[in-house]
């Protein structure tokens, strides 16, 4: 069994030590005086979507400006968020219309799906994205520096062994996504290891109640997985309207997904057994093992 993890995002403070493999932004007092090694009006450290827009407008209008960026370029939206999230929808999508077709007057011979195929062309298509980035970057005057970015004095920033200096500083890094504090969580992935996944899971339960949540379980399903919705309250999509999420929650267990409400994990373990287990049996009284199988 998979356990996604989606809890939901922190958003990192001015000066805190991003944790995230994609970039790292802290604070620390310099021992010694640094001279910079280029100076610039505007710095901007997180090259997403905003930090991006952010930089280019400030170009735009005469200044100096550099984006520090570690990891792909776009941020969240562009590698693991709306845009390969809308190739995945749309792939569940396809499914689903081959399977209604036959209700159309179609006969659709026999077919099959490829993840590592779709994960390779998806990929592709957001490394294009990427490097149009990338490309308005450099056609907008704004330097791309890579690495991490860590303050080292005021208005100073050190990426490798290089330091930069910025009349003004842009802290744009995003956030990190929540995790449960319970023993065992570094065996289920987020949403952003989703994108990673090479072949579609037999058995996977979803642990939220949020929207990312609720559209993993529905594409997992439809591709072909066993899917559960584990949830801390009666239902889903908390704060949305009441009358359209019981409708969704009806069509969720029509097309196979099991919603288990009012619970929350206690711990994740993995067992070498072939068949995948979730123990015990859920209930709201209790506070679930979630046990996870290869």
């Amino acid at each position: 069994m998979l356990a996604v993890l989606s809890f939901g995002s922190q958003a990192l403070a001015p000066g805190a030590v991003h944790r995230s493999p994609h970039r790292v932004v802290g604070r620390s007092r310099a021992s010694t005086i640094r001279c910079a090694d280029e100076s610039y009006d505007y710095l901007v450290i997180g090259g997403g979507s905003g930090g991006i827009a952010s930089g280019r407008r400030a170009a735009a209008h005469g200044a100096k400006v550099a984006v520090i960026e570690k990891a792909r370029l776009g941020g969240t939206c562009v590698n693991v968020g709306c845009v390969p999230k809308k190739v995945m929808f749309n792939a569940a999508t396809i499914l689903e219309m081959i399977h209604q077709a036959a209700g159309y007057g179609y006969t659709v011979g026999e077919t099959s799906f490829s993840l590592p195929e779709l994960k390779k062309r998806r990929d592709a298509y957001v490394a294009r994205l990427n490097g149009i980035y990338q490309s308005n970057l450099k056609n907008s005057g704004v330097e791309l520096i890579v690495g991490d970015a860590k303050f080292v004095g005021p208005k100073t920033v050190a990426v490798g062994d290089k330091t930069y200096t910025g009349k003004n500083i842009l802290i744009a890094v995003g956030g990190t996504p929540t995790l449960p504090e319970v023993p065992g969580v570094e065996l289920g992935i987020t949403s952003d290891g989703f994108f990673d996944l090479e072949q579609v899971p037999k058995k996977c339960a979803v642990v939220g109640s949020g929207y990312i949540a609720v559209e993993l379980a529905g594409i997992l399903n439809v591709l072909g997985s066993e899917v559960e919705l584990l949830i801390r309250g009666e239902q889903p999509l908390r704060g949305m309207e009441t009358k359209v999420v019981e409708l969704l929650v009806k069509e969720m267990e029509a097309a196979g997904i099991k919603i288990v409400t009012q619970t929350e994990v206690g711990s994740i373990t993995s067992t070498p057994t072939l068949a995948p287990t979730l123990t015990p049996t859920l209930a709201p009284t209790l506070t679930p093992t979630l046990t996870l199988t290869p």
